[in-house]
């Protein structure tokens, strides 16, 4: 027995919406069990970014799971089958379910997506830094709104989902302010995809490398334009056929949900892919020039370059998306202190092991630190 024949109102763009939202879903999840994999084995940075990575990922999983209940019952299928099947009260009320879950999914993926650019670019860059703290406030405020507007579009309340009372209720404010934080949404996704960009730039690493990560890290523009579609699709809500067409807005909805949560998820997971594609990932000055690492004691001071009579073996930095800049590090520090977490993606070493250590300052102090993977430690174990 097939969907269609225990959901009669089961049809049109539903089954496609359905498959699309399920196959990306299962995708973003598994970058999700990645990052967290990564986060507890392989270093101990970004776990901010994560933890709102997984917030963002739970509402949109809820979002999803109500989206199906309501392709289900009418979601896509032309709104005469719908009302002739007897599914539409059963359509409206889990439809707008749906959008409940998914006004506040949105921007929590906005700020998740912040949140990991904030930790990349540390102290690099003042106003980057700013303008992504903006961008996170700037969604969650104005989306605080869209969230509850959608329960109050009908006198009374309930009649949002009673079939018979429809009448007593007015989309258009709703629409209208969908038609603004849609536009927001699409800017913050472009500009979210774009400002990785302008971090790699600066970087000395083969251009390969640069041109690839710059590639991942902006497949977020790609949901940018889900926004926009899915914006235009709000005016269906007004539509004589409106279930058929919040189908679209729907489809575009996941889309921009799921693809968010993917796009943010592939530079944290890049450690466990990087033996596979190491010829990509040496910079420019290491393939030209052995690199010259300057040894650090205990107390940080520095010590002699590598290849010198020392008897001390050099640290080796293997982090990736990981190195946290330090604020107030003395100069004895400045040679790794300095580093943003964006360059830690060109220093790695495919024969040493290494294992964790810690930088301090020039006094002994833990004000700037940088904690060295152990991935490989394991691997060779």
């Amino acid at each position: 027995m097939g969907l269609s024949d225990r959901y009669p109102a089961y049809g049109g763009r539903g089954p496609d919406d359905l498959r699309l939202g399920l196959g990306l879903g299962a995708v973003a999840t598994i970058f999700m069990a990645l990052r967290v994999y990564v986060r507890l084995r392989v270093n101990k940075f970004g776990t901010t970014a994560l933890i709102w990575s997984l917030v963002a990922w739970f509402f949109t999983v809820i979002t999803q799971t109500f989206g199906v209940i309501s392709i289900l019952h009418g979601l896509g299928n032309h709104f005469t089958i719908v009302e002739e099947t007897g599914q539409l009260g059963n359509y409206l009320l889990f439809t707008w379910i749906t959008v409940f879950f998914f006004n506040m999914a949105i921007p929590i993926g906005k700020v998740a997506v912040a949140a990991f650019l904030i930790e990349m670019n540390s102290q690099g860059n003042l106003k980057i830094r700013r303008s992504l703290v903006a961008i996170a406030v700037i969604n969650i405020v104005f989306n605080i709104p869209q969230v509850f507007l959608a329960w109050f579009q009908c006198s009374p309340p309930n009649a949002l989902w009673n079939p018979n009372e429809q009448d007593k209720c007015d989309h258009r404010t709703s629409v209208h302010y969908t038609y603004f934080v849609g536009a927001l949404a699409a800017v913050s996704d472009i500009y979210l995809a774009v400002i990785p960009v302008t971090m790699l730039a600066p970087l000395r690493i083969d251009r390969k490398l640069k041109w690839g990560l710059s590639f991942l890290m902006g497949c977020g523009v790609f949901a940018g334009a889900a926004a926009i579609v899915r914006t235009w699709a709000a005016s269906y809500i007004l539509s004589e056929d409106p279930s058929y067409g919040v189908g679209t807005l729907f489809r575009w909805g996941e889309v921009e949900e799921w693809v968010v949560l993917i796009s943010m998820s592939i530079p944290p997971v890049w450690p466990l892919f990087r033996p596979l594609t190491t010829r990509f990932i040496k910079s420019a000055g290491m393939s030209n020039s052995p690199r010259q690492y300057m040894q650090y004691n205990q107390y940080g001071s520095r010590g002699a370059p590598l290849g010198s009579t020392s008897n001390a073996a050099p640290p080796i930095i293997t982090t990736t998306i990981s190195i946290s800049s330090t604020k107030g590090v003395s100069a004895a520090a400045d040679p790794v202190g300095t580093s943003s977490s964006a360059e830690s993606i060109t220093r790695y070493d495919e024969e040493e092991p290494e294992t964790p250590h810690t930088v301090l300052s020039g006094n002994g102090d833990p004000e700037g630190w940088v904690e060295m993977s152990h991935y490989k430690n394991r691997r060779h174990s």
